[in-house]
């Protein structure tokens, strides 16, 4: 559920998060009692679709937390009851409800207890304005997140291209440079598992970070802006 929670971007988190949040009209995801719960992803966008993510810990066995879901989710004459599946070490429960999709993933933790995340999806809520990025022809966005936290909007994107992470690098420090972003620190990574670039640049309270990196014909580009206000 979480994985690819990863990279971002340099303009425009901001009017992205900034529309109609399509989460507040789904019904309210329900928790068993005594569980703790901690957000993880209160508001995001992923690849356009508006997605929360919440960590639960009880201490009730996992079979435990999936039967308060089942009888939560339970079928009537015009809702499908829920779908469960195993994901690895964990097992998932997960329900459609008014067009809101609800996951649950859930395994043992500690001696008798259980850990698990809880996912909401939502549809679109209109349209979602996000500023170009810029890339080298050919590029290709693997990933695409936008979130808000506690009031810091943030958004990372990653892609691919067959340039070389220098390449990429002089790409960045130039076009970023036309947008008012100021290089404030370059290094080049030097391992013998890996060599590419990193890049940190700040265009007022914003702060973005470029990491380059190069994976066999091509090359592995992290932006991570994050808005400071």
């Amino acid at each position: 559920m979480i994985r690819g929670l990863a990279v971002l971007l340099l303009l425009g988190a901001g009017p992205a998060l900034a529309a109609r949040d399509p989460l507040r009209a789904c019904p309210e995801f329900p928790a068993p009692k005594k569980a703790k719960l901690q957000a993880v992803a209160p508001q995001m966008d992923y690849n356009g679709i508006p997605m929360s993510i919440s960590r639960i810990e009880s201490e009730a066995p996992p079979e435990e937390i999936l039967a308060f879901y089942r009888k939560e989710w339970a079928a009537t004459k015009t809702v499908r009851g829920p779908a469960e599946y195993p994901l690895g070490p964990w097992q998932v429960i997960a329900s459609l409800r008014d067009e809101c999709f609800f996951t649950v993933q859930v395994r043992p933790f500690g001696k008798n207890g259980s850990e698990g995340f809880l996912g909401l999806t939502a549809p679109p809520g209109g349209k979602v304005v996000k500023e170009q990025l810029p890339m080298l022809p050919g590029s290709t966005v693997l990933n695409d997140i936008a979130h808000n936290d506690a009031g810091k909007t943030a958004r990372t994107v990653v892609l691919t291209n067959s340039f070389s992470p220098a390449a990429n690098a002089d790409f960045y420090r130039r076009n970023l440079g036309d947008l008012g972003w100021r290089v404030t620190n370059h290094y080049r990574i030097e391992r013998p598992d890996q060599k590419g670039d990193v890049m940190v640049l700040k265009n007022g309270l914003r702060e973005l970070s470029v990491t380059l990196t190069r994976a066999g014909n091509e090359s592995n580009v992290l932006l991570n802006y994050v808005d400071q206000p």
